[in-house]
């Protein structure tokens, strides 16, 4: 009996150590994934109550000189595939 659990003593000390790794890396992702929706839900929230003026002001900008080349321009057709 002894034989047999010396045998399997490394097999399952390996074991208990991939359910705890693996154990806490889920934990961990669930927890990130409710922390994710939970700012993006106050995010929303405040987009709706902020609808009156922005905090943002925009601001006119030289054009450089790429912007005002050819490759600057941006109508051209890329294919994405």
């Amino acid at each position: 009996m002894m034989d047999l659990l010396k045998a399997l003593l490394p097999s399952i000390c390996v074991a208990l150590l991939f359910w705890y790794v693996m154990r806490n890396i889920l934990r961990a992702d669930r927890t990130e994934r409710e922390q994710i929706d939970k700012y993006y839900a106050e995010q929303e929230v405040s987009e709706l109550g902020d609808n009156h003026e922005s905090d943002v002001k925009l601001t006119s900008s030289n054009t450089s000189d790429y912007e005002k080349s050819e490759h600057g321009k941006g109508d051209a057709t890329r294919s994405h595939g």
